[in-house]
């Protein structure tokens, strides 16, 4: 995900450029979230509050990352406080802000970015992470943006890739698909000799997914400019991204079901779905169902829309942001500056099953033993790490991404089982958060 290229935070609402400087979305007037907030630096001991999913308290190796930085840093502790995902997360440091008692840093996925900038309730940290530019490529930085101010330190990156059952598919005579159209192919030569058996499943809630893929056929589906918004989830490149599952579910090629149930576990363990189109963090979420099948899978390079064509955007990923009312906030930049882009962190979190987004961690990748899941690629992180120089498509969330995402997911998941079009659910979705954006206050071009 990156955020608009022309857009920033005021007064809880995105101001576009130019063109609207004399106007406050909403019809407030104060000045830009985050500009000259947060405490000054303090003279004595500090204790960071920090929400995370990712470093787990009970986890050692989560331990020993903190206990490095509390060493260097005498005077500083961090506490962890577990929460859930990017949508509780979310809500709680939005309920926090309101009571005046936020945490000093949180981790949100990047999509979650966006909504929170526009809420005023995070610090632009662009000054305070300066020196730190350097040591994360800027297509990373763009995942933590929003009009060229920096309001996040990258945790960790999601770049697209293809994992499959090696050995099922050299069983059932299909090459592993480098576009989409071979993809289908292969759908359809693995399903006709075994019915049991599907290329892959098709997830109705995999909403990041779909919008990447869609970012890959040439869509957009949020986009600023100074005169206000575009939404383009119903427009031809996404409808073309439709068309294709439709096909496939209407085939019967792909299993209509979603992920990580017990079922699709069963499934995944028994060789009857051979292949999941996500990120790099696949393999790993796959040994944890299914560790017995370690050994017989692989990574490639996610199928392209056009052929010879590489470029991808991220999938997935996370942050770590400064509430605007941390009481701390010189602090916890310093220390999300430390843990997400020092050469030091990025490498240390990699013990936590993270790909980095640190260039220091990504260059450790390199000499890394491959994921468990696939003991034998040793060119995976090699492999990863070009998919991640050939992520060059640009993700723009918009400021209602979770208004979309429920009007999405549900209404696909039902048009697969009852075989209705997948077009029509674009199109409601479409309609849908253009009209949430409208009567948000966004000027929204139609």
């Amino acid at each position: 995900m990156t955020t608009p290229p022309r857009t920033r935070s005021a007064a809880g609402r995105f101001r576009l450029a130019r063109a609207l400087t004399a106007i406050a979305v909403g019809g407030a007037t104060t000045v830009l979230a985050g500009c000259g907030a947060g405490s000054d630096e303090a003279d004595g001991p500090v204790t960071l509050e920090f929400w995370t999913y990712s470093l787990k308290g009970a986890d050692p190796a989560a331990q020993a990352i903190i206990d490095r930085y509390e060493e260097e840093h005498p005077g500083v502790t961090i506490r962890l406080s577990e929460v859930g995902g990017t949508a509780e997360t979310s809500s709680k440091l939005l309920a926090a802000d309101r009571a005046d008692d936020v945490p000093d840093i949180v981790q949100v996925e990047y999509r979650a970015l966006p909504s929170l900038v526009v809420s005023g309730v995070v610090r632009d940290i662009t000054d305070d992470v300066a020196d730190a530019r350097e040591n994360v490529d800027e297509n990373v930085w763009a995942l933590n943006s929003v009009d060229d101010r920096v309001y996040g330190v990258p945790q960790d990156i999601g770049p697209m890739m293809f994992t499959y059952r090696a050995d099922l598919f050299e069983r059932y005579g299909v090459e592993v698909p480098t576009t989409w159209e071979e993809y289908a192919a292969a759908a359809e030569t693995i399903h006709a000799q075994d019915p049991d058996v599907y290329i892959a499943s098709f997830s109705a809630s995999q909403f990041e997914f779909f919008a990447a893929q869609a970012a890959q056929a040439g869509s957009r589906w949020w986009s600023a400019d100074d005169e206000g918004w575009t939404v383009g989830i119903a427009d031809e490149a996404s409808l073309r991204t439709a068309d294709f599952w439709q096909d496939l579910v209407d085939r019967d090629l792909v299993s209509v079901e979603p992920l990580l149930t017990p079922e699709w576990n069963a499934k995944i363990n028994d060789g009857r779905i051979l292949s999941w189109a996500a990120a790099a963090w696949a393999p790993s979420v796959l040994y944890s169902v299914a560790p017995d099948t370690a050994g017989q899978w692989a990574a490639a390079p996610l199928p392209q829309w056009t052929a010879g064509d590489p470029a991808v955007p991220f999938q997935g990923g996370s942050t770590y942001l400064v509430p605007e009312k941390s009481e701390h906030a010189e602090e916890a930049a310093e220390f999300a500056a430390w843990l997400g882009a020092s050469d030091e962190g990025s490498e240390l979190l990699l013990d936590l099953d993270l790909y980095p987004g640190g260039n220091g961690g990504r260059a450790a990748t390199l000499e890394s033993d491959p994921p468990r899941l696939m003991p034998e690629q040793t060119d995976f992180y090699a492999m990863a790490d070009q998919v991640i120089q050939d992520t060059t498509i640009p993700m723009t969330w918009g400021p209602n991404v979770n208004v979309a995402q429920g009007a999405f997911s549900d209404a696909l998941n039902q048009a697969a089982l009852d075989g209705t079009p997948f077009r029509d659910v674009y199109t409601a979705t479409q309609e849908t958060v253009v009209e949430d954006l409208a009567n948000s206050g966004y000027p929204v071009r139609r």
